[in-house]
């Protein structure tokens, strides 16, 4: 993480300011000045070029553009950072077009502001030093999913096994399926697959691969899917560090278009890092009471742990044909969105006894629809249209 930073607050409200600065000193944020539009705003900044600008958009918003527009001129290392009541798209382009890095909507959160500020400030770092003469070349990297629960047995590794299965058909891409299930580590079984490397042999010889070569301890799926099975005894998890996975998942981002992290119903230093590194998290939980009671605990904890709200994505799985709980109950009690649901199949045990996919194995029943559209919805891919037969065979399974 970059230097801690140094901020200008640049508002006409001196209210305002003073809440601002509050706000800003909770998040360990230092504010070395501010200043109205205009000129005020000029002179502070020639006298103390600042990090980043903090500056209020309002209507009418012309000052606004009139200060930034300056403010680029006077400071162009500084970085601008609007927030305003004004959520239109209009308003967000004009700020960015005279030269705001980022536009955050009022009422402003701490961590949101602190978020946007380092964020910011990452970037610029990165840049630096590519123009001091760092000659390595940018590579790609794909999605990382982290699929997550504070629960076992709300199958989890049912869900990343399919999904997993499901992105290859989707997006004919490469994918990634890594077993970080430092409990159980059931991916292979479920995929029936032999143990011939595990994440806990890539961390003995880390500082020997790269994005290319590790490609050769995973084992190929008749699905296609890439496979890093958890260690054979759960002892070998001792030798793997937070360090270890972040560099383990990195590689592998480098190397496929998506990275799927099956994770286990706990929480420790080596998950803490799949949720770190994670592009999307998947938070499983099941509608049984005591799963609910987990899951409000859990987006406690990701909260606390100042995970962007933006990228975990609430899961329903029906594990079991009784529910004594609607969806919207379950809503309501966590206060937070179910972005996505997966029926409950009878399908799914022998699917799961025979080591296939059921998206593989009934590619037709309602589980595996929706395990589809999962995937469809995570890739941005468009679904193709079905035909009358395909539509009759999914309702008739």
């Amino acid at each position: 993480m970059p230097r801690d930073p140094e901020i200008i607050v640049v508002d006409p409200d001196l209210d305002a300011r003073a809440d601002l600065k509050h706000m800003l000193g909770l998040v360990k944020l230092s504010v070395v000045g501010e200043s109205d539009f205009g000129i005020e705003a000029v002179t502070v900044a020639k006298e103390h070029p600042a990090d980043v600008f903090l500056i209020s958009m309002e209507e009418p918003v012309a000052r606004t553009i009139q200060t930034i527009e300056m403010l680029g001129s006077v400071a162009p290392k500084s970085a601008i950072v609007v927030y305003s009541s004004l959520a239109d798209a209009a308003s967000v382009r004009r700020a960015m077009v005279a030269g705001a890095r980022d536009y955050l909507i009022k009422p402003l959160r701490p961590e949101d502001v602190s978020r946007a500020v380092y964020g910011i400030l990452e970037q610029e770092e990165r840049r630096r030093l590519q123009q001091e003469g760092d000659q390595s070349q940018p590579v790609g990297r794909g999605t990382v999913v982290t699929i997550f629960g504070a629960k076992g047995g709300i199958g989890k590794t049912t869900i990343a096994t399919n999904l997993s299965a499901a992105l290859v058909n989707a997006t004919q891409s490469n994918v990634a399926l890594v077993d970080m299930d430092t409990r159980f580590g059931d991916v292979a079984i479920m995929m029936d697959i032999a143990v011939e490397h595990s994440i806990a042999d890539l961390g003995r010889r880390l500082d020997q691969l790269d994005r290319e070569s590790i490609k050769d301890s995973l084992a190929r799926h008749h699905t296609g899917v890439s496979i890093l099975p958890a260690p054979l005894h759960p002892t070998e998890w001792r030798d793997l560090t937070a360090q270890h996975i972040e560099k383990i998942i990195d590689l592998l981002a480098q190397g496929y278009d998506w990275v799927v992290i099956d994770t286990p119903g706990t929480f420790n230093e080596i998950i803490a890092a799949t949720l770190e590194i994670g592009d999307i998290i998947l938070l499983i939980t099941s509608m049984d009471i005591a799963s609910i009671k987990d899951t409000a605990l859990a987006l406690e904890m990701l909260r606390a742990a100042d995970v962007s709200e933006d990228k975990v994505k609430l899961l329903i799985n029906h594990s079991t044909s009784a529910n004594s709980l609607r969806e919207e109950d379950v809503e309501r009690v966590l206060e937070y969105k179910v972005t996505w649901r997966i029926p409950h199949d009878y399908n799914v045990a022998s699917a799961n006894q025979l080591g296939i996919p059921i998206v593989t194995a009934k590619p037709y029943a309602r589980v595996s629809r929706a395990i589809m559209d999962l995937a469809y919805d995570l890739s941005g891919v468009s679904r193709e249209r079905k035909g009358f037969l395909e539509r009759f065979i999914g309702r008739a399974v």
